[in-house]
């Protein structure tokens, strides 16, 4: 079997990146490095692709990050990630926010025309699949965030949802309780979809079957949690005992109406979130930790690999973690 740049990574000890500067003769590696690289390749007798080694000279060294929108610190988390693996490997990131109407789509094939960009990572919450294998046709190495696009050809980095949520429900109803209401994602959300799966299997193994008129519909904003919230209460249900949110803001607006109400977390609603992000922390909310930096940092290796000739695997998930505070009665009472 030939030896891939891989084989030479793990021989020399060394990331794809450096390796890569190294074939592709960047002046920028040390003398000591570039002998590590070089005694690696003679053990394996490993022959870069020349086609690589041309394309690398065309390079502009930028790497393109496309989101479908605006949003707070799910894509600073993310985007922080890539820019720690680009500049660590000598590239700069130029970074385009389009939405899905026509404009938007223009602005996209634009971004990708006439190497602008050497490789491109898409946040792809919600880009019609169409565009996805559009972009995958135009000979820009791409890594997808989030969600696959089947028959795209491309890698995909996503999270656990499904073992996620099991978690968190596994734990909530660990505390005797079997009045639970699920606060949701869109129908059509991929993450939100996965997430409620990992609720339903949670607590069918509890044998506590969750019918769909237990899940409430958001849209994993703050507001639409609040609304939803104050909507299943002045329909004159009684407050769940417990409140699985499944992203952390749709939470924090759920636990604002019920504060209103004169309803207390924990002591009357058992309520958890799902993401972790910097607000959970400081108001104790029980949630779900995705590692967002992590993510933006494989997704950048993985692209850098696909710009160095390789194959990388066609999806990558990164674990999430049950992070146990205060808002689901664990550990006493909130301030």
């Amino acid at each position: 079997m030939n030896a891939t740049l891989a084989d030479v990574c793990r021989r020399s000890g060394l990331s794809s990146a450096t390796v890569s500067r190294v074939i592709n003769g960047s002046s920028l590696v040390r003398k000591e490095t570039r002998a590590r690289v070089v005694r690696a390749m003679r053990a394996l007798d490993y022959h870069p692709s020349h086609a690589a080694q041309t394309l690398a000279k065309r390079r502009t060294n930028t790497l393109g990050v496309l989101y479908p929108y605006m949003a707070s610190g799910f894509f600073a988390d993310i985007l922080r990630g890539i820019a720690e693996i680009a500049a660590d490997s000598g590239y700069q990131v130029l970074t385009l926010f389009a939405h899905r109407d026509a404009q938007g789509l223009d602005r996209i094939g634009s971004f990708t025309a006439k190497g602008r960009v050497d490789g491109l990572i898409v946040l792809n919450l919600d880009f019609p699949d169409s565009v996805v294998r559009s972009l995958a046709g135009r000979g820009v190495p791409t890594v997808l965030l989030d969600r696959p696009v089947p028959g795209s050809g491309l890698t995909t980095v996503g999270i656990d949802n499904a073992a996620g949520a099991r978690a968190l429900m596994a734990h909530m109803l660990e505390h005797g309780h079997e009045d639970v209401l699920v606060l949701g994602g869109p129908s059509d959300s991929h993450d939100g979809n996965a997430r409620w799966r990992g609720c339903v299997q949670a607590a069918r193994r509890r044998g506590m079957p969750l019918a769909p008129t237990r899940r409430l519909c958001g849209d994993f904003r703050e507001e639409t949690g609040a609304a939803a919230m104050a909507r299943w209460l002045d329909e004159g249900h009684p407050p769940p005992r417990v409140l699985v949110a499944l992203n952390d803001v749709m939470a924090l607006g759920a636990w604002d109406v019920l504060k209103r109400r004169g309803l207390r977390v924990p002591e009357d609603v058992a309520l958890a979130g799902f993401d972790d992000g910097e607000t959970a922390r400081h108001v104790g909310l029980t949630t779900v930790r995705v590692p967002l930096c992590e993510m933006g940092r494989e997704a950048c290796r993985l692209a850098l690999a696909r710009l160095h000739g390789e194959t990388p695997p066609e999806r990558v998930v990164v674990p999430a973690e049950l992070v146990i505070r205060r808002s689901c009665g664990c550990g006493g009472p909130l301030p």
